[in-house]
């Protein structure tokens, strides 16, 4: 892990036991958020209380776990190690079902737009399908799809409707207006 993590405390002096029981754990953070940029662990006694706070920090993400035990700074970090894991989880966990989600909208948009399986259809002497992209489109108003078609380079866009739930395609016309095609299935 080439993580900065940076050690503070009050009231307390931070031994290199402390360093290390976190140094030797931290790393284990990378299976769940690998672009971690840094750490910082903040150790406290107050009175007879000791507080433990780690923070992360990553690309996409921040962390932040608090502990506090009576008996000694190491329960504490502990308790502040488990909270960052949970979070760090949730997220994980989040952003992996966003992923499938998307791929799984793409998948039923190219079926509905009969973009798979083409290929197998088509007798030998029809030109071939060179290029085909794959996107995952978000809900939109046909106004939201006029402006963002209007923006692009491309002659077309296809977009979900956030009205109709269905598939349209927006697309520039010669005369410069746009037209729409809504699929009657």
């Amino acid at each position: 892990m080439t993580v900065d993590i940076r050690f503070s405390g009050q009231n307390l002096k931070i031994t290199e036991g402390m360093k290390e029981h976190l140094e030797e754990r931290l790393p284990k953070f990378e299976k769940y958020a690998p672009r971690i940029v840094e750490a910082h662990v903040f150790l406290k006694k107050d009175n007879y209380i000791f507080k433990a706070e780690i923070t992360l920090a990553a690309k996409d993400f921040h962390a932040f776990g608090m502990g506090e035990a009576k008996d000694n700074i190491f329960a504490a970090m502990d308790e502040a190690y488990e909270r960052v894991e949970k979070q760090l989880k949730k997220f994980r966990s989040k952003s992996k079902g966003h992923h499938n989600k998307s791929a799984k909208t793409s998948a039923k948009i190219a079926r509905a737009l009969g973009m798979l399986d083409v290929e197998s259809i088509l007798p030998e002497d029809h030109p071939k399908i060179v290029r085909s992209s794959a996107f995952a489109s978000k809900p939109m108003s046909v106004e939201e799809a006029s402006l963002q078609l209007e923006i692009s380079p491309e002659t077309f866009l296809v977009f979900m409707n956030q009205n109709t739930q269905g598939v349209n395609v927006i697309h520039k016309r010669k005369d410069g207006n746009h037209g729409l095609i809504e699929p009657g299935f």
